[in-house]
């Protein structure tokens, strides 16, 4: 409790106390006289009257501020939590948490009274007013309806309780939140605790896959039960179990891993289901399973390369594209005798390109190999098919300058780029394209000491084209990346980069060069967009309770992106029931859609798009969405949470069963914040009045019995 007296700062009481104590001793000298005689109650009474009148004088000299209290401020709000968690059973085949909450808010607003005027807020994901939209009861941000609270005025507001399970799992710290409110801020858990819980806590996979080929899943697993105890982990597709594992439980608090290695049977959008058995006594079982989705490619990335000679750069190149099992390589070299194909066989180059996703060109120009050969390249990538167009020695990526394949890839030279040899310098648009190590410090400064490429063309780039990795001090481009129909070409200016994997000043200095050209085929591999109307949702697989987010994009016919047209979209799920929606505008040819609350399971989705009365397209695409979500996460209540809010802020904590008494017992001062006011004692007339008055009755009474 602090005292409502404050002295001036910095006072010096060397100097005070030893004149306070003079001051008491000329009051008691004053009325040392024996004649004429005084009654000794008297006497008493004088020296008392002037020793006070002479200390408040001093005292005054100290410049005493009094905080007064002004008025006390009544006004509650209660916090009231509507999260989904609060659907949860409070106990085993018992009332649920919101019950119990609604339960706790009537006992607190009966055991108030008339002490204090209760104000009731919902909140979740945000702070409600009246009532919280269910798209907002997906998650708990407990600080963030604190600081919300703060931020809307706490002048008037007495105290807060909070009435919650406390598992706030979104927003700020709360605990922060609470300390910065300035008012004590009380809570009520609700929910018992020391309750069983089995939950699958999180499944990670990589998010491509392809037929045929396993791929790795892990399934992390959080159980309450005592450490040692065997837990089966089962992986379905729908109803079908395609994996089994055991694993032992860790203990409350920690974690285990459960392992998969699954190969999907059929390409699409693979849903995969990691699920634990439930446990006797446990509070709920909709923790006990979580869900994965994996697109599924038909097959692996083909990837075809020709090359004018052996060289290093095509020695490196194979090895790096060979280690990677999602791509199919298959080389062709120019030799004196002719080409010699997989295998290192003598072989004819192939006739088409069909089947291939990357066509990679090595010192070699289509139109060197053969007019067929040189027509099919640039067909094929005009029609969606991607090349890296790989410039080697001089004339380097002037070869591609004539013949089919070089009719969307004009080249423009400028005298101010001439440069014998650059360094690479990613630019920052093209950071995440060009990533090659996992470490975004670490792989800044690899590029920093990356060799220079030599046989350099004095490239300008065009417009449209998007310069990945530029040359420090100006020199010319290095990659560059460029649109041709519907297909890309990668053109990359010079030789030598097969020495990056040598240079560095770390053990990763090779890993990180393969990872590079394996992200550039991958990425490039992508499948354009061919049709006018595409349509995909920004998260394959979403959590129950959050927002489902539709993307859908339209082209014209030449392939840009085309604004101002009208896009319906509808959404069906595996019975067949579907709700509508209708796109809006976003970036130029862009057009996004919001589904909210949607049930589990997998949904199809559709779109059509249409412009001044006419039909552009239709497209489809798969998603899904989870039953686990971030409220069901933990079920358990988190009383250390909640009592730490409480001591933070200068409050008290209890559960919902208790919550009449304590508030009963609850101090009004706790309840309520009090408004002070300052008066500054050596500025009151009073205090003076004071002073003057016990001067005053002494001097006349001294003078009524004679006295000097």
């Amino acid at each position: 409790m602090s005292f409502p007296l404050h002295l001036a700062p910095n006072v010096p009481w060397l100097i005070f106390v030893p004149v306070a104590l003079a001051l008491i001793g000329l009051a008691f000298w004053a009325y040392t006289f024996r004649v004429p005689p005084l009654r000794i109650g008297m006497r008493r009474l004088l020296t008392v009257a002037r020793a006070v009148a002479l200390l408040l004088l001093l005292f005054l000299l100290m410049q005493p501020v009094l905080e007064r209290p002004l008025n006390v401020n009544a006004r509650v709000v209660v916090l009231d939590d509507r999260s989904n968690s609060m659907d949860l059973p409070s106990r085993p085949r018992g009332p649920s948490r919101r019950e119990e909450s609604e339960r706790a808010i009537q006992d607190l607003r009966r055991a108030l009274g008339g002490r204090a005027t209760l104000d009731v807020r919902p909140f979740g994901r945000t702070l409600g007013g009246d009532s919280l939209p269910a798209r907002e009861r997906g998650a708990t941000a407990l600080g963030d309806a604190l600081d919300e609270l703060a931020r809307g005025g706490s002048e008037e507001l007495g105290s807060v309780v909070v009435v919650s399970d406390g598992a706030v799992n979104a927003g700020q710290d709360p605990v922060a939140a609470a300390r910065a409110l300035g008012v004590p801020v009380h809570s009520v858990r609700v929910g018992e605790e020391g309750l069983t819980d089995r939950a699958v806590s999180a499944v990670e996979s990589s998010t491509e896959a392809q037929v045929g080929r396993p791929v790795p899943v892990r399934a992390t697993i959080t159980s309450s039960e005592p450490a040692g105890r065997s837990i089966a982990v089962r992986l379905l597709d729908g109803r079908r179990e395609i994996g089994r594992t055991t694993v032992t439980a860790p203990g409350s608090g920690a974690e285990v891993t459960a392992e998969f290695r699954v190969a999907p049977e059929r390409a699409g959008l693979a849903v995969w289901t990691a699920a634990v058995d439930s446990l006797e006594g446990e509070i709920t079982a909709i923790n006990n399973e979580r869900q994965v989705a994996i697109e599924v490619a038909p097959g692996r990335i083909e990837v075809a390369i020709l090359s004018g000679g052996p060289n290093w750069d095509l020695a490196f190149l194979r090895r790096a594209l060979a280690g990677d099992s999602a791509l199919a390589i298959s080389v062709w070299t120019k030799e004196r005798d002719g080409w010699r194909g997989p295998g290192r066989k003598a072989a004819p180059l192939p006739a088409d390109l069909g089947g291939k996703a990357v066509l990679i060109l090595d010192a070699v120009a289509p139109f060197e190999v053969s007019r067929e050969f040189d027509a099919a390249s640039g067909d094929f990538v005009r029609r969606g098919g991607a090349a890296i167009a790989i410039g080697g020695p001089l004339p380097g990526i002037g070869r591609f300058r004539g013949g089919a394949f070089a009719d969307g890839l004009p080249l423009e030279v400028s005298a101010d780029r001439i440069a014998p040899n650059a360094t690479p310098e990613p630019s920052d648009a093209a950071r995440e394209m060009l990533q090659w190590d996992d470490d975004l410090a670490r792989g800044d400064r690899a590029w920093r000491s990356a060799a220079p490429l030599a046989d350099l063309v004095p490239l300008s780039p065009a417009a449209g084209d998007r310069v990945l990795l530029g040359a420090t001090g100006g020199g010319p481009p290095l990659f560059v990346q460029r649109r041709v129909g519907r297909g890309q070409v990668l053109l990359v200016n010079g030789t030598g980069f097969w020495r990056w994997a040598l240079s560095g000043h770390d053990d990763l200095t090779a890993e990180r060069s393969r990872r590079l050209w394996r992200g550039l085929v991958r990425t490039l591999s992508e499948p354009v967009q061919g049709e006018p109307v595409r349509v995909r949702p920004e998260r394959r697989l979403t959590s129950r309770g959050e927002t489902v987010r539709l993307i859908a994009t339209v082209q014209d016919e030449q392939f840009r992106p085309l604004g101002g047209a009208a896009v319906q979209g509808e959404i069906t799920d595996e019975r067949g029931r579907s709700r509508s929606a209708k796109f809006e505008a976003r970036a130029a040819g862009t057009y996004e859609a919001a589904f909210e609350d949607l049930p589990p399971g997998r949904y199809r989705v559709s779109a059509r798009a249409s412009r001044g009365g006419k039909e552009l397209g239709r497209a489809t695409s798969d998603l899904a969405v989870d039953a686990w979500s971030l409220e069901t996460a933990e079920t358990r209540p988190d009383s250390a949470g909640l009592a730490a809010l409480a001591a933070a802020s200068g409050g008290s904590s209890t559960d919902a069963h208790n919550v009449g008494g304590w508030a009963r017992r609850l101090d009004s001062s706790r309840l309520a914040r009090g408004r002070t006011e300052s008066v500054r004692l050596w500025e009151s007339p009073w205090v003076f009045a004071i002073v003057v008055g016990l001067l005053g009755v002494e001097w006349a009474w001294r003078r009524m019995r004679g006295l000097p």
